[in-house]
């Protein structure tokens, strides 16, 4: 008989990051809350500045 070898590989680390945005609405308008994590700040920042912008275009933010 033979005998076969099997080999598991775990890539929880190697999984994409994905961005989190909490959205709230309330009588003055939206609040927003955005999470990404990484390990370079640059991408980092960058993802979040880009998901403001298109939450500030599609719900405007709160209203002063």
């Amino acid at each position: 008989m033979d005998t076969q070898e099997m080999k598991i590989i775990h890539l929880y680390d190697k999984q994409p990051k994905d961005i989190s945005v909490k959205l709230e609405k309330n009588t003055k308008g939206y609040n927003w809350e955005i999470s990404y994590a990484g390990e370079d700040i640059e991408v980092v920042l960058a993802r979040i500045r880009e998901a403001n912008k298109k939450l500030q275009e599609e719900y405007g933010g709160e209203k002063q």
